[in-house]
């Protein structure tokens, strides 16, 4: 007859992928960010870098084209959605942003610096109100540090959905919530 430590690894047997089962099943909310109406319109958008499938970049050209910035500003250094040079090929040749309208940030590989760098060239155009567009899950940490670095600006947050299968979203969620603890033990939101 099994005595009680065969009952509990039993348990915990079945347990366990219960749990993990019933987590998976939960959406994991994306770090917080006061939302807000877009109100009157921003002098400039700012593209972060990461942008699986461009959906910044076409959500930042939709504004654009609506009138509501007049400028775009592209960054990154990395390769596809992470180049603000390939992002502003995109955006030129598919998605009809004259080259005037846009000017990148070509040297961050990270958020921050996304952010310190893009900085200079947003005061240089005259820019006070800044679209923030970046993925939902990304905009909580995006923000804080945007806010934190560059409070000068006045800036409003324009989320766009996050890319890819519902599992990747969950992940990408979960990390950032992990960043969000970095930056913050760091001072930089």
């Amino acid at each position: 007859m099994p005595g009680p430590p065969d009952l509990r690894r039993r348990g915990i047997l079945i347990l366990v992928p219960f749990l993990l089962a019933t987590l998976a099943a939960v959406p994991f909310p994306d770090p917080p960010f006061t939302r807000a109406a877009l109100g009157p319109p921003s002098d400039a958008a700012l593209v972060l870098s990461g942008d699986v499938d461009y959906l910044r970049l076409k959500r930042a050209a939709a504004l654009y084209h609506e009138g509501r910035v007049r400028l775009l500003v592209l960054t990154g250094a990395g390769i596809g959605g992470d180049s603000a040079l390939l992002m502003r090929e995109f955006a030129e040749h598919r998605l009809g942003v004259p080259a005037l309208a846009m000017v990148q940030e070509e040297r961050s590989s990270t958020t921050r610096e996304n952010l310190e760098f893009a900085a200079p060239l947003l005061r240089q155009a005259g820019v006070s109100r800044v679209a923030l567009v970046t993925s939902s899950s990304h905009m909580g940490r995006a923000l804080r540090a945007a806010r934190k670095l560059v409070p000068d600006l006045e800036w409003v947050p324009v989320p766009v959905d996050d890319a890819g299968p519902r599992s990747r979203v969950w992940r990408t969620r979960l990390q950032e919530w992990g960043k969000l603890a970095g930056y913050w033990l760091r001072g930089w939101a």
